[in-house]
């Protein structure tokens, strides 16, 4: 394992001298060049990293389960890094990415979907409503390299789909001046914006704490389509139907189609998995 992070800190380093020379809006290309001639799988053991590593590791770029089943930081630079993402059988949602980088597969398998969205419908500086189009659905096998363009350049949902998947992505930190955007597959984009969700969970709270009463309180339809984007399933039918009300007349939408028609067509696509 001692040759898999010497082999990360110097691309690392190359990644460094790339963004100084160049500046970030090439790396993207340059990434992923490096991983296809890096060959990381080859000197990658994913039981002997999990043994050896914890007691020399960098500073974590995400904190524990904030991204995948386990995001490991194994080398960082002045302008760029690599993580390791391990997964287990499950998929991501649909999303862009406010970076640039390049990932590749070291273990397991990925059914990879690229898409593209066409926006119809501005609701608010958080949501739009839109056309979801699939442009290309590949299988990415140990070895393979993708690279991530930034936003919404680059829009797509990996589904991991072995028991064990690990990604190794060679990356720019976020731009903090931008959000990272959600997708359904009923055409509804929706931004991860901090304050929003954060105060959407307050609210949640709140309410399971029994200390606010939701008809007093002046609720906007941005926190009403984001609490049911995240707690639909586990909030009570009152609640629901309250919120509900409150989109169709500010937003003029049906949540719960957008949400039946994306279930759907996920459903659909799991077909396609070995």
């Amino acid at each position: 394992m001692k040759e898999f992070k010497l082999l990360a800190k110097k691309i690392n380093l190359l990644g460094d001298i790339h963004i100084k020379k160049y500046g970030e809006k090439s790396f993207s290309s340059f990434a992923s060049e490096m991983l296809s001639k890096t060959k990381f799988d080859r000197v990658f053991d994913a039981k002997e990293f999990i043994t050896s590593s914890f007691l020399s590791l960098p500073s974590q770029h995400f904190k524990y389960l904030e991204f995948s089943d386990l995001p490991v930081t194994v080398s960082v630079g002045k302008s760029c890094f690599i993580d390791l993402y391990f997964w287990r059988r499950r998929s991501t949602v649909i999303h862009n990415h406010h970076f640039r980088g390049a990932f590749t597969c070291l273990l397991g398998k990925n059914l990879d979907f690229d898409y593209e969205f066409e926006r119809t419908r501005k609701l608010s500086k958080f949501f739009d409503l839109g056309n979801l189009h699939l442009k290309e659905k590949r299988q990415i096998h140990v070895g393979d390299v993708v690279e991530i363009s930034y936003l919404d350049k680059f829009i797509h949902q990996n589904h991991h789909h072995a028991d064990l998947t690990v990604n190794l992505c060679f990356r720019t930190p976020q731009d903090k001046k931008r959000d990272l955007s959600n997708y359904l597959h009923s055409g509804l984009r929706y931004s991860r914006n901090e304050s929003l969700i954060e105060n959407t969970m307050r609210l949640k709270r709140c309410l399971d704490l029994g200390v606010i009463d939701l008809k007093r309180m002046k609720i906007s339809p941005d926190h009403a389509l984001m609490f049911l984007l995240v707690f639909n399933e586990s909030s009570d039918l009152e609640t629901k139907k309250y919120l509900e009300k409150l989109l169709k007349t500010e937003f003029k939408i049906n949540i719960q189609k957008l949400l039946e028609s994306h279930d759907k067509k996920f459903s659909q696509l799991e077909d396609f998995y070995e």
